[in-house]
């Protein structure tokens, strides 16, 4: 094998290496995308909830515009509802605490809520 058939196979692995993490990544699936705007839109329309983020209390808007925010930043990385609730509505990247939701008297992991809510979304209509 010549030096120049080698550099080229050498630059061409190099070239693929180089592209090889985007062909990874990808946007979620128009159906995932349907059930996570789906769960966002249901965070927001919750306004008897009250979401706790790193110990401050937050109404059901605010709740729903940082989980978009977050989306937006972690989409390359969803494929999935399920995805979407472990990278975006289980904790804060910062502190590592659980993001939390009061309802009433009770409190609950928001990925439990999260979860229950994309049940909801994908149950069959009656």
């Amino acid at each position: 094998m010549t030096s120049i058939v080698r550099r080229r196979i050498a630059l061409s692995i190099v070239a693929v290496l180089a592209v090889a993490p985007g062909l990874c990544l990808a946007d979620p699936s128009a159906a995932a995308a349907q059930e996570i705007d789906l769960l966002i839109q249901r965070v927001a329309s919750m306004t008897t909830w009250t979401f706790v983020r790193n110990g401050a209390e937050s109404k059901s808007d605010e709740a729903a515009r940082h989980l978009r925010d977050k989306y937006e930043y972690f989409r390359k990385e969803i494929h999935t509802a399920e995805d979407f609730i472990r990278l975006c509505g289980t904790r804060s990247e910062m502190s590592k605490r659980p993001y939390l939701v009061k309802t009433g008297s009770t409190v609950r992991p928001s990925a439990d809520v999260l979860a229950e809510e994309l049940r909801h979304i994908r149950k069959p209509r009656q």
